[in-house]
């Protein structure tokens, strides 16, 4: 132990990174969402819960409150508190003391269930909407409702405000009620009054950070005072424009309505967002705010949020994660958070693997994230059996799904990758505007959704659903993809963001943390004309401007004559007044060119630029993210493809510096030799994944070669089983899928191997592991077997003679709930309403899947 203390010291002195990526600082490590249902929680559950949050290796957790899952039962230990309720006060002041004893750290999202909202609410601080409602000819006129106002008239049509009417969507028990006014900044101070404070209060500084999931409000379009708002911020009235707002499909109405969805907006950012974090710092807490949705936040916004966080892993599209990570940058937050895994084995809740799990991590982090909080670590106590209380969404992590056996694993992986990804800066080189103003123009006028409307704008193809691994793996953007496949990184951008933040700064755009050489518009029928200057002045300096399919038309919102003429100048200065494909037009120091094909771009820009990386070939399934810092780059290289990737990659820029390959899944270095064309090979595994670090000198040794030796490995296995209605042991030498199709839980393989060679480095490899395993040797834990390539390395532990070999196997929690019968909700729904919907994995899944080690065993020597 002594002097294990000691060499990390040592590291940490001459290499601080290094020393990190050994042994990741508590502040850099992963969290995960702590779902507490109900809440009916206990101390002595909290207890275990925390236990194994730390011996699992994370950095802390997030309390997260939801709907009842079963009701009140006092000989199990069941009791519902009802939210904010004394009882329910005092026991988190508990946890919230005991993570810290534990230093873990401990944050709690705001409210219960989402978007903020409650019994606090009355109706006048309640989301409201503004709504035409047709008269036919000949009938009356209908009576207002309680609650509504009758806000103008235009012949027959009425323009009414009416509430919403949304209630919080999976609501704790006493926490129903009304959503919050996102336009009224004295509504969300009362009710952060109401529903938080007693918490932060309670809980003595033991708190962190507060949540704001996604923005979901829905159909809430209007403010109170939006008309007032409109004039002073638009210059003109709002309710003669309505009927156009409402109805009309030409440019006038497409301009009426970019400018009411541009004021609510900004109503967002200044009622909500912005005094949000105020209020959190106020209190000593770090705001992390999911901030998309609806209502929409500008870009500009995320300045007033400490994290900002996503979700989604559409990596090769704009992903919700690639968005907040972009306004991320360019509000200077280095910690970029994520709600990670959400709904990846869509509709399946219980099939996730861990392997599924890193390899949408690793198109998390594509996305820009490096503070990940994992979805779910849900409280359930073990009165409820296995699987236990289980979220209607997957996936979830605790003691309860077999995989925990091996989830240190995966967690040491993630926590590895927080780290480097937050050393220096992010290095990102080509903007790509968003387009924010078609997209509030023609989104309609009942609600909008931003984020999506945005990403779908770039998708080729058949635009996915928001979640689920595969449809994450089918989605695609060819210009996006084109951008960073070779080797450019790229941030969007929006016009607020462009107006208030971004500055031209010698030949580039500079705009938080990010420099872009490249600024590149996407299809834009309309743009922002004081954005359009900004970009105008960059290519004056020196930036090369790329319109894809044709170059902006026409000003965006309502404008003047000479603003029009203005905006049409400035097209033609930087593209030419007839702008032909391919052909580069001088505008000042900078050129303009429009290419005519998304899947131009990326080619593109190879010739003309110098890319961050190049990786030959070209890759389909490899992206890359590079941070930078002085003497130092450091590359994230990611393969999501289930077959292995050999590329070769060169550093433009990088000179004679060394390379090192980073391993994050065993935290091993190598050094990289480079070939007879100055490139370096690197090959990485079916989902596997690197860090290729220039300019670092910490590794001594070279990256291992191909296995010399490769022996089958026969020998007779003694297997016993672990678990709830465990099979019965027995021995074999064929390793076949588990007797039992619906059990869950742990198999332990034992056996001898006789060593008598030299001390080599020796190899355990697997045809398959269904679906993690943990290896020890003779009785010392040798390593965690979770995702490509099924490999552990045993050689160190090896003694000459025989040798005990243990592996235990862990399979999914979806066996055994596919063979229990179905739980009744009745009684359940009687008393607290339908609050979630009902387990689906029966309609999906028919038959188990296989379980345990399967096929043969190898020994690979080198």
């Amino acid at each position: 132990m002594l002097a294990a203390l000691a060499l990390t010291a040592m590291l940490a002195a001459q290499n601080p990174i290094l020393a990190g990526f050994k042994d990741v600082p508590p502040e850099s490590r992963m969290r995960m969402y702590f779902r507490v249902f109900g809440p009916a929680w206990t101390k002595p559950e909290i207890d275990a819960h925390l236990d194994d949050a730390k011996q699992a290796g994370l950095g802390g957790l997030v309390a997260y409150f939801m709907y009842p899952v079963a009701i009140d039962d006092v000989a199990r230990g069941i009791v519902n508190q009802r939210f904010g309720s004394p009882e329910f006060l005092s026991t988190f002041a508990y946890a919230a003391a005991e993570a810290r004893r534990r230093q873990l750290r401990f944050g709690v999202n705001g409210g219960t269930g989402w978007p903020f909202g409650g019994p606090s609410v009355t109706p006048a601080d309640a989301a409201k909407k503004l709504i035409e409602v047709v008269v036919p000819n000949g009938k009356p006129v209908p009576t207002l409702k309680p609650n509504e106002r009758l806000i103008a008239t235009s012949g027959n049509r009425l323009y009414i405000e009416t509430p919403t009417g949304q209630n919080v969507k999976r609501a704790a028990f006493g926490a129903e009620g009304l959503v919050l006014d996102h336009f009224n900044e004295g509504a969300l101070t009362r009710w952060l009054e109401a529903n938080v404070r007693p918490i932060l209060d309670q809980s003595k500084g033991n708190v962190d950070a507060l949540g704001c999931d996604s923005l979901e409000v829905y159909s809430a379009n209007w403010a109170s005072d939006l008309p007032a708002q409109f004039k002073r911020r638009r210059g003109y009235e709002l309710i003669p424009k309505l009927p156009q707002a409402f109805s009309d499909k030409s440019p006038e109405g497409d301009a009426v309505r970019f400018d009411y969805w541009r004021t609510l907006m900004e109503l967002t950012a200044e009622r909500f967002t912005k005094p949000l974090g105020d209020w959190s710092r106020k209190h000593r807490v770090k705001l992390e705010m999911e901030a998309y949705g609806t209502p929409p936040n500008p870009m500009s916004a995320y300045r007033s949020i400490d994290v900002p966080t996503g979700e989604h892993y559409e990596w090769r599209g704009f992903s919700v994660q690639k968005y907040v990570a972009s306004a991320a940058h360019m509000a200077r937050k280095n910690v970029i958070g994520s709600e990670a895994w959400t709904w990846l084995g869509l509709p399946n809740r219980l099939g996730d693997t861990l392997s599924d799990l890193k390899v949408v991590t690793d198109m998390t982090l594509l996305g820009g994230c490096n503070d990940l909080t994992g979805v779910d670590f849900a409280y359930s106590p073990k009165s409820a059996g296995q699987p236990g209380w289980v979220p209607y969404y997957g996936p979830y992590m605790n003691r309860n799904n077999p995989q925990w056996l091996a989830f240190p694993g995966l967690v040491e992986y993630v926590n590895r990758c927080q780290w480097m990804l937050r050393q220096g800066k992010p290095k990102v080189s080509v903007a790509v505007y968003l387009p924010v103003e078609d997209v509030l123009a023609h989104g309609g006028m009942d609600q909008m959704l931003l984020d999506f409307l945005v990403r779908d704008h770039f998708v080729t193809g058949k635009a996915t659903s928001e979640f689920g691994l595969q449809n994450a793996l089918k989605h695609g953007s060819a210009l996006l993809q084109g951008i960073f496949s070779h080797g450019f990184d790229y941030d969007g951008i929006d016009f607020f963001a462009m107006n208030d933040i971004a500055r031209v700064s010698g030949s580039n755009l500079t705009a938080g943390t990010s420099s872009y050489h490249t600024v590149v518009l996407p299809n834009l029928q309309t743009m922002e004309l004081s954005a359009l200057r900004k970009v105008h002045r960059f290519a004056e300096a020196g930036g090369l401007v790329i319109a894809v399919v044709q170059v902006p038309i026409a000003p965006a919102g309502a404008t003047s004559e000479a603003e029009r003429a203005e905006f049409q100048r400035l097209v033609e200065e930087v593209f030419g007044s007839r702008p032909v494909a391919w052909e580069r037009h001088p505008c000042g120091k900078g050129l303009g060119v429009l290419l005519p094909r998304d899947e131009e771009v990326g080619a593109f820009l190879a010739r003309a630029k110098r890319p961050q990386i190049v990786m030959e070939p070209v890759p389909e399934t490899v992206g890359f993210v590079q941070r930078s810092l002085p003497g130092l780059d450091i590359y994230f290289l990611a393969n999501v493809d289930s077959q292995p990737v050999s590329l070769k990659v060169r550093f433009p820029g990088a000179g004679a510096k060394p390379v090192e390959f980073w391993d994050p899944k065993s935290g091993r270095s190598w050094r990289l030799l480079p070939g007879a064309s100055g490139m370096f090979g690197v090959s990485l595994s079916a989902r596997g994944s690197a860090f290729l670090v220039v300019g670092a000198a910490t590794a001594s040794e070279p990256l291992p070669a191909e296995p010399q030796d490769e022996i089958a490995w026969e020998p007779e296995w003694q297997i016993s089983f672990q678990g709830p209605d465990a099979p019965a042991s027995f021995s074999s030498r064929e390793l076949k899928p588990w007797p039992d199709p619906h059990f869950s839980g742990v198999a332990t393989y034992q056996t001898k191997l006789i060593w008598n060679r030299p001390s080599s480095t020796v190899s355990l490899a697997f045809d398959e592991v269904r679906e993690a395993a943990e290896v020890l040797v003779n009785g010392h834990h040798a390593a965690y077997v979770w995702s490509p390539p099924y490999e552990a390395e045993i050689g160190k532990f090896l003694r000459r003679g025989s040798n005990d070999i243990e592996v235990k196997v862990a399979n999914l929690p979806l066996n055994r709930f596919l063979g229990l019968p179905d739980e009744d909700l009745g009684p359940l729904r009687a008393k607290y309403g339908n609050r979630f919907p009902a387990p689906g994995e029966k309609n999906q899944v028919k038959t188990p899947p296989p379980a345990g080690l399967i096929g043969r065993v190898h020994l690979r020597v080198r």
